[in-house]
């Protein structure tokens, strides 16, 4: 197709994870924080009729715990949805607090989304975008206030995220990486987490990747709630550089 046509070729299966057997592979660890988690970040994704949570607990070497999972029904145009997403961001499980949210502003209600955020930096819930494309940090440098909230808004990179994330599962041991996910995740959740493939298509010779839905309209937003968990560990980690396991305590 590519070299003998001229013709753009496109990897039509894709590098994709199963969702079966990692719901398999569900723990219980109780009502207790599981051994090993230090810090708690959030990620949170805005529907037109929903607000959805993702609270992921991390270990040394970024080793990861899924600790909750909440829907929050109602209108994000509205106050009443803000304060239930923040009654859940003000938790703590365990006795640990959310020490930093990423809030995915590039969707519905942006403008609410801003407000929200404006108001709730020193508690370092930060307004993300997600940016596609390869070789863009997982967390910027520095922010930009080129946006209608006029605030610091964090550009991600998710294409980057989500190929760290897609590797997590095939680590079957407990360590460096790993994923853990508990008893209570349905397999809702497992086929949200596994809804995209990353594609590769060739064009000129030269091999370009992207991340697609396996199928239309599939839902995603178990993945993209753990994608900007992950990016938020990372901002938090720049602030507190060079050590920041020091401060997050003993694991």
């Amino acid at each position: 197709m590519n070299t003998k046509l001229g013709e753009p070729w496109e990897d039509q299966v894709g590098d994709t994870v199963p969702a079966d057997p990692l719901m398999a592979r569900r723990e219980d660890w109780g009502s207790n924080l599981a051994p090993g988690v230090a810090v708690l970040t959030a990620g949170v994704d805005v529907q037109g009729d929903r607000i959805e949570v993702q609270i992921v607990g991390w270990g040394r070497d970024e080793e990861a715990w899924v600790i909750d999972y909440r829907v929050l029904w109602g209108d994000p145009s509205g106050p009443r949805l803000w304060s239930d997403l923040d009654g859940v961001l003000n938790g703590t499980w365990g006795e640990l607090p959310v020490r930093a949210t990423a809030i995915d502003t590039g969707g519905h209600h942006t403008k609410m989304a801003y407000e929200f955020c404006r108001t709730r930096l020193a508690r370092r819930i930060w307004a993300i975008k997600g940016r596609g494309g390869p070789g863009i940090p997982v967390w910027p440098r520095r922010t930009t206030r080129i946006n209608k909230g006029k605030i610091p808004l964090f550009i991600i990179g998710v294409d980057t995220v989500k190929d760290a994330v897609y590797a997590r599962p095939k680590l079957s041991e407990p360590g460096p990486g790993a994923i853990h996910f508990p008893r209570r995740l349905d397999a809702d959740y497992f086929r949200q987490l596994t809804a995209e493939r990353v594609v590769t298509r060739f064009e000129c010779g030269r091999p370009i990747r992207s991340w697609q839905p396996k199928r239309d309209g599939e839902r995603n937003e178990a993945l993209d709630t753990f994608v900007y968990a992950h990016a938020a560990l990372h901002g938090l980690i720049s602030e507190l550089l060079p050590d920041p396991w020091t401060v997050f305590g003993d694991i």
